[in-house]
């Protein structure tokens, strides 16, 4: 996940760092544009708006470039040719890649260790008529890593299964009298359709295909569902007649769960991709309302691209599923550079929620801070935030959080709605699946925010 926290981080760090070059002190409310200026800020957002998107957009197009090289391994390793996969730089599917191809080195291992099986076959007794097999082949057989099954030829008899079988399979080997009884196997390809007994490798090396492959669900003794790998091979005598032939089995049930997985991580990384996307268009659109010069845009733009920066970095750490409110808040404070101490102080149950509700929550949350250091508690020496939350049941389970300013200056009730309470009360509350109400009291800014958990 390192490499996917770094290729999303980088974008933003990028704008920030192109906000912040040639940012300005002044506040948004407080800057006055001059006359002619207004084509130079107008273009100045365009650019740190476009940059942006070519940023995030070219970071999918590498998502989908390593998508479709991953494909094209797969294809090549089924055709049975030899891959050597250069690394992409997007880590799961670099990791999905390798393990792929470690797959495919153990499938090639295997199918020697058979070859040579069917070499000591020959060399140590005829299958057909064959009453059993001495103590030395079983003990071959029994030390392979893989499972083993042996049949006869022309019935398809299997006469031997070795120790691995049983463990990959939970139950006893099976001694089927012929080629039709196989269906004693209980086995499905990947749609669902079961698994005819003459599409078994086994039966398929009986009729004289040399290398037939298989990846089928079994259901294993216990009851449950597994997926293994079989190969088979036919054993032919020094006349290259078909006496017998042999199947290997591998367990491949950690391999397909890591498959899914990662399909499952590229679907979720683009959707992250794109809710990043959508968050910055929001924030650039609510920021442009207020700024009245480039250096005012800039100034607040990069601040809150920061902190969502922040906030995605821990939500990165948490593999994007749930977080805990005491780690979102004390991330939301520490985007702020100057040190508080015990001027900031929070508390509340251990609850986590959802990436996308504490997305959205954390960058309302910065809102608060941004507007507590601009002319609330925290623009005065002796001024205190308080946070605190708790859980409340009602028709839906819920967070309710409190944000508490104090000893500040006095607190009047301003004659418009400012950018931060647009941007929290018609986009952020929404997305956290609650509500945010501000109360102007004369001590301090009081809000009231409820969300999902």
């Amino acid at each position: 996940m390192t490499k996917i926290r770094g290729a999303i981080s980088w974008p933003l760090a990028s704008v920030l760092a192109i906000g912040i070059g040639g940012a300005a002190a002044a506040e948004a409310e407080n800057c006055v544009m001059g006359p002619g200026a207004a084509a130079i800020a107008l273009a100045g957002m365009i650019f740190v708006l476009l940059f942006t998107l070519y940023r995030l957009t070219a970071y999918r197009r590498r998502m989908l470039y390593a998508h479709s090289r991953l494909a094209v391994l797969t294809q090549d390793l089924k055709a049975g040719e030899i891959t050597n996969w250069v690394e992409t730089g997007i880590a799961d599917v670099d990791a999905i890649a390798a393990t792929l191809q470690d797959f495919d080195r153990r499938l090639r291992e295997k199918r020697s260790k058979l070859a040579r099986l069917n070499e000591e076959l020959i060399k140590r007794e005829p299958i057909a008529g064959s009453t059993g097999f001495n103590n030395e082949l079983r003990a071959i057989i029994n030390a392979m890593p893989v499972g083993v099954l042996i049949a006869e030829a022309p019935s398809g008899r299997i006469l031997e299964g070795n120790r691995a079988i049983e463990s990959i399979l939970r139950h006893p080997v099976i001694y089927s009298d012929n080629a039709d009884a196989y269906s004693q196997w209980i086995a499905a390809h990947e749609n669902g359709a079961p698994v005819q007994p003459s599409e078994f490798p086994l039966a398929r090396a009986l009729a004289g295909e040399e290398h037939p492959t298989l990846e089928c669900r079994y259901r294993r003794g216990d009851g449950n569902w597994g997926w293994i790998d079989i190969v088979g091979a036919p054993i032919r005598s020094d006349r290259n007649e078909i006496i017998g032939a042999i199947a290997a089995i591998t367990d491949i049930d950690g391999i397909k769960a890591a498959e899914e997985r990662g399909r499952m991580m590229i679907m979720e990384l683009h959707h992250r991709v794109n809710n990043a996307l959508a968050m910055i268009q929001g924030i650039a659109n609510i920021t442009s309302r207020s700024a009245t010069n480039l250096d005012c845009f800039r100034s607040n733009f990069s601040n809150r691209i920061h902190c969502l920066s922040r906030i995605s970095t821990l939500l990165v750490s948490k593999s994007w599923t749930c977080t805990p409110v005491r780690e979102l808040v004390a991330t939301v404070f520490a985007c702020e550079s100057a040190d508080y101490g015990d001027r900031i102080s929070f508390s509340g149950e251990d609850v986590e929620l959802r990436s996308e509700v504490a997305l959205a929550l954390g960058m309302a949350l910065h809102e608060l801070l941004s507007n507590a250091v601009r002319y609330g508690a925290l623009s005065t020496d002796k001024g205190k935030v308080t946070v605190d939350w708790r859980v409340v049941d009602g028709e839906k389970r819920h967070l309710a959080l409190t944000w508490t300013e104090s000893g500040g200056p006095s607190v009047e009730a301003p004659d418009r709605v400012g950018v931060g309470q647009i941007l929290m009360k018609n986009i952020l509350a929404r997305q956290f699946g609650g509500d945010v109400e501000i109360h102007f009291d004369t001590e301090g800014v009081r809000a009231d925010i409820t969300a999902e958990i």
